[in-house]
């Protein structure tokens, strides 16, 4: 190769390499204002903890906050089908199950698949001992759904705790 090919190439390559990273973010960079702040989501979170018609108000009026996801502490994520699982609420779980709501393992668990629930942790052993969100256990969540047998089968597995304290920093 010639010098003034290297020259256009290094140029050419160089311009890339500095455009790059703009290049990667720039899809990912979105102005604040069409983002959900904070406080709504935890406004939605918290109402599906005790509230139907709360919930219903701000799912109809807001319908995308049906997914989005608070941070209590570090690490303690919760959407507001956790909340209503863990805090027993099953008219409130099912009104966000109808909105198309995201299911997790304590999800199932409090919802009655004990079937996906007992081949998931036989698959995966370690997943006896995942917290969900603020600590609480697979155990508790089956207590909490009404479903002895599961709750028992869990227990005969090794899970006693309903709920890790002081995992999340």
């Amino acid at each position: 190769m010639d010098r003034k090919n290297f020259i256009k190439k290094s140029a050419l390559l160089g311009g890339m390499a500095l455009s790059a990273p703009y290049l990667v973010t720039a899809n990912q960079m979105q102005p604040q204002d069409n983002l959900y702040s904070t406080e709504a989501i935890l406004e939605f979170v918290f109402a599906a903890h005790k509230s139907l018609e709360e919930t219903k108000k701000i799912i109809e009026s807001h319908p995308l906050l049906l997914n989005c996801t608070s941070q209590f502490k570090k690490g303690d994520f919760e959407t507001a089908m956790g909340g209503a699982c863990h805090m027993g609420r099953r008219d409130i779980a099912e009104l966000l199950l109808a909105k198309g709501a995201r299911l997790d393992i304590f999800n199932y668990t409090f919802l009655g698949y004990d079937d996906f629930i007992r081949k998931i942790t036989t698959d995966h052993p370690h997943l006896l001992n995942a917290p969900g969100p603020h600590g609480f256990t697979l155990l508790h969540h089956a207590e909490v759904g009404g479903r002895a047998k599961l709750a028992d089968w869990l227990r005969s597995k090794g899970l006693t705790e309903k709920m890790f304290k002081g995992i999340f920093g």
